[in-house]
């Protein structure tokens, strides 16, 4: 019967090919393996930059050959690293998960509400540690950062040097309203609150920086966005409130002033900023932001200061700037990343003043520079710094 289904039935053989396919298929591998040839030959070009940009890590080295499974192991590092066209197929992946899905492509860095960036630290718990209460830090941690300052705070004393500690709290601490919605504090006390409150029992001179940045940030922005760190303005609070307690902790008069914050005027529309956060999920155009006061213009010379930097730069974790006034007194700052704005706000200070990139306290350079206060600054997530990184013992 006409229209009968026979399940039996083969189904049609289709027509064949045109002429054409061929040539096409042909075409389509040519391309196809052009381009991985291309890619490949890429990763033996050098590279601008030894710097991987949204990893912010160093590209991995070419190794030396050897017959073992390590060479290959590392040559496989190397080669991934130097991928031709690496940067832009990562660019265009982190873009769809940031536009696409809202998710953020770096393990340490947080989506929050109206496109601020929060970091998550080294090891990407920093929030869940010190904001959450989600990993518990023991009194015998805390306990023992608290121990060292204390030690370092006895040595400096024993040769009349005043020390001054401080935390630079992170951005969830000062800015949590702009944390995503679900994400929600602990309502024990945290971290912070209790080392601080084991520093002041020790009868060291802290710095708490909680309440003027919280004052400050309802006038103006004092933390960038799209970084991990605070903006010029921030760091000016930080500095005024610091400057303070140095003068207090001078004798009288040996700090008759403080410098003003002079800080380097914004031009809107000109400067404009995407931090290391926005760098490291892509730079998605979304996230870029005033610079509400731009410290490239303080580090290219375009904006006047009194300290100028004076080391040769031997030594990338150390640097020594001089401010010209007699009179000034000498110091050492043992800081962190944080501590960058800072610089050219406290070299206005100090005739001689040492800036050393380390958690770790120096007694060889302590008496090499013979400076009159001594500051450490360290940001929350890295105040576990002095209890890993002892004071080694002076010598005698």
């Amino acid at each position: 019967m006409a229209g009968t289904f026979d399940p039996l039935a083969l189904p049609p053989v289709p027509d064949g090919a045109p002429p054409s396919h061929p040539l096409r298929d042909l075409a389509l591998t040519c391309v196809f393996v052009i381009g991985l040839v291309s890619i490949g030959i890429g990763a033996f070009r050098t590279p601008a930059s030894s710097i991987l940009e949204f990893e912010n890590r160093a590209r991995a080295p070419w190794p030396a050959f050897a017959w073992n499974a390590g060479f290959t192991a590392a040559f496989d590092r190397a080669f991934g690293d130097r991928l031709g066209a690496r940067d832009t197929m990562l660019r265009l992946h982190h873009l769809a998960l940031v536009y696409g899905f809202n998710v953020s492509p770096a393990p340490n860095v947080l989506l929050g509400r109206d496109n601020w960036l929060f970091f998550l630290g080294e090891d990407g718990r920093s929030i869940d540690r010190n904001y959450r209460g989600l990993l518990p830090v023991s009194n015998d941690e805390l306990a023992a950062i608290a121990t060292e300052l204390r030690r370092r705070q006895q040595f400096l004393a024993s040769l009349g040097i005043p020390f001054i500690v401080t935390i630079v709290p992170d951005k969830f601490t000062i800015y949590s309203e702009h944390l995503p919605a679900w994400m929600m504090k602990s309502d024990r006390p945290t971290p912070l609150d209790r080392l601080i409150g084991m520093i002041d029992a020790g009868g060291i001179r802290f710095v708490d920086l909680r309440k003027p940045l919280a004052v400050a940030k309802t006038q103006k922005r004092v933390y960038y966005m799209t970084d991990s760190h605070w903006n010029m303005l921030g760091a000016a609070v930080g500095y005024d409130a610091i400057m303070h307690e140095v003068q207090r902790a001078l004798p009288s008069g040996r700090l008759p002033a403080i410098a003003p914050a002079n800080l380097p005027p914004y031009v809107p529309g000109i400067d404009v900023y995407s931090g290391d956060l926005a760098i490291n999920i892509g730079l998605p155009p979304r996230y870029r932001e005033p610079d509400l006061a731009p410290i490239v213009k303080i580090n290219t010379g375009a904006w006047p200061t009194c300290g100028k930097r004076v080391d040769s730069g031997a030594d990338a974790n150390v640097e020594s700037y001089a401010c010209s006034p007699s009179g000034l007194r000498r110091a050492v700052m043992y800081r962190d990343s944080m501590a960058i704005s800072l610089i050219p706000l406290m070299s206005d200070n100090f005739s001689r003043i040492v800036y050393v990139n380390s958690a770790r306290l120096d007694p060889a350079l302590i008496l090499r520079e013979k400076p009159d206060v001594v500051i450490e600054e360290m940001v929350e997530r890295a105040m576990f710094g002095p209890a890993g990184f002892q004071m080694p013992e002076p010598p005698r």
